[in-house]
């Protein structure tokens, strides 16, 4: 009989009297959930939220494939910040339209930083379309990638919830001008496993520098997890920044 049974089933007098096995008993469990909460923030999770804070670690971004990656920048922006992601994670949804767009006015757009995006699709089925949609729209019409990348943020909904599949992400696509979405449909099927095997490799190259879920990140020479607040970010980009000047 667990202990709140045997307090609701004893008569008033007994309620009446002090547990001295009461406080010893809540202080062990309150140790055990501070230990708990303290080895939890501390394990790495998938599709990682603001929880995540900065990890430092022997990685370099010029260790990372770049090659054919979509990219917002100047190719020759002397900062890179690779970014694996997964269309249906909320944590990448909150770093694209509330953080990333301070980055682009700051940095992007001011010629220090070029941002490569990578597959990190790992939630569902739809992670997967998604990630085939975006390479397609890469290939085909590459100067609307990131507008067609943001708005499939912007549409994101619960995982499962409707928006996601092939049919939701065309009838997206149809609503960017300058975007044949026929033609997008296509190359997603005929190049199925060609994407698919893109997707596969950038998930292990991520894994193998660390990244554990979404959003992860390699700037400079940090590995940076979870949707973090553009303040670390901006602190982190402005000491890659003041390395290069060195």
């Amino acid at each position: 009989m667990d202990m709140e049974n045997t307090i609701q089933n004893s008569s008033p007098a007994e309620a009446q009297k002090p547990n001295p096995y009461l406080v010893p008993f809540a202080i062990v469990v309150a140790g055990i959930m501070i230990a708990g909460a303290v080895m939890y923030s501390q394990t790495p999770r998938g599709g990682g939220g603001a929880t995540g804070v900065p990890v430092e670690q022997k990685v370099n971004v010029k260790d990372v494939d770049t090659n054919g990656e979509p990219f917002i920048g100047k190719t020759d922006a002397p900062l890179t910040l690779v970014y694996w992601l997964d269309f249906q994670c909320p944590f990448c949804q909150r770093f694209d339209l509330q953080t990333l767009p301070v980055l682009i006015e700051k940095y992007v757009n001011t010629g220090k930083l070029k941002v490569v995006f990578k597959d990190y699709q790992f939630l569902s089925e739809d992670s997967q379309t998604g990630g085939f949609a975006a390479h397609a729209v890469w290939e085909l019409y590459p100067a609307k990638y990131f507008e067609w990348h943001t708005a499939m943020f912007e549409a994101q909904d619960e995982e499962h919830a409707g928006f996601g599949n092939k049919e939701s992400i065309i009838a997206l696509t149809r609503t960017i001008s300058g975007i044949d979405a026929n033609a997008i449909s296509r190359l997603m099927e005929q190049k199925k496993a060609e994407y698919q095997a893109e997707q596969d490799a950038d998930k292990a190259e991520g894994a193998k520098f660390g990244v554990q879920g979404t959003p992860g990140f390699i700037l400079g020479t940090q590995r940076v997890s979870g949707a973090q607040p553009v303040e670390v970010f901006s602190q982190l980009v402005d000491a890659e920044l003041a390395k290069i000047k060195k």
